[in-house]
């Protein structure tokens, strides 16, 4: 099996790579940054002409916030870039990486009938490029997944944000406290490599045209993680934080579980607790 993998360099991609490689894929890779076969922007660089089985896209304008003062870059990095993909690469199936944010605020839990509400550059250009991506015609399966988390993201997010906090108070590096925002707010948290599950699944078992959430439906609030977290700190840690108001960001995954099998197998215990020995061997410069 042949895979194209754009934005092999980011988050999910530096896992999802090394596990199609071990099931025995020839993959090419593409990103704007790290040890890739295609090296720049997706809306410049030459696209490979051969036919793959699957592509996996998962490049993209990756921060909600930074959208807000940067939509045209939003725009043509979600948007812009999937219909580029879609429209000049052979592939079988385009696995499309969208995000749960098209359905904007909710007080319970969203499915694929709810519907969509993009309050953010970010998710409006996500949902363009869903609906460029089914629009092509051709075999398009699209994710939609919620708070997906673990070792090597980066600390613009919750979870590492905190986990690093602690790693520099155990060193020294840093105060011995961890300062974040709002407590209450509860958010369906699952582990990276249940990500990558996910999209191999999808390539395999995913249906034609068919749009999926990717969650646990089991949101927890960020105080649990916080606990979680400071329950492995080698020393004691004040918190600076403030209540907040306890939202939702919650997925039914009923129809990607009934066509895929998928599951979180994960518990986000471990996940956090892998977290956090990474971060602790990052700042001693060692190579996970």
């Amino acid at each position: 099996m042949k895979a194209l993998i754009t934005g092999a360099d980011g988050f999910v991609g530096r896992y999802l790579a090394p596990a199609l490689r071990k099931a025995g894929w020839r993959l090419t890779t593409t990103d704007r940054h790290g040890s890739v076969d295609l090296l720049g922007d997706l809306l410049q660089i030459p696209l490979p002409r051969g036919r793959f089985d699957v592509v996996f896209h998962l490049a993209g304008f990756a921060n909600p916030s930074a959208s807000v003062d940067n939509s045209a870059a939003a725009w043509m990095g979600n948007a812009g870039a999937t219909a580029r993909v879609v429209r000049e690469v052979s592939a079988g199936r385009f696995v499309v990486a969208s995000s749960c944010l098209v359905y904007g605020p909710r007080t319970d839990r969203t499915d694929e009938r709810t519907p969509v509400s993009p309050r953010t550059p970010y998710a409006a250009s996500k949902l363009c490029a869903e609906a460029l991506a089914l629009s092509s015609g051709k075999d398009v399966v699209i994710l939609r997944p919620y708070n997906h988390t673990g070792p090597g993201q980066s600390d613009a997010y919750v979870c590492p944000a905190i986990a690093r906090q602690i790693v520099h108070a155990e060193a020294g590096t840093g105060p011995k406290r961890v300062e974040l925002g709002a407590l209450a707010p509860r958010r369906d948290f699952f582990d990276v490599r249940d990500m990558v599950r996910a999209y191999l699944l999808a390539a395999e078992k995913g249906r034609k045209g068919e749009v999926y959430n990717v969650a646990t439906g089991r949101p927890v609030p960020i105080r649990r993680v916080l606990e979680l977290l400071l329950g492995r700190a080698k020393i004691p840690l004040r918190v600076h934080a403030r209540e907040g108001r306890a939202d939702v960001v919650s997925g039914d995954a009923s129809k990607f579980r009934s066509d895929t099998g998928w599951r979180p197998l994960i518990p986000l215990a471990q996940t956090l607790a892998d977290l956090l020995d990474y971060e602790r061997a990052r700042s001693t410069g060692v190579n996970l």
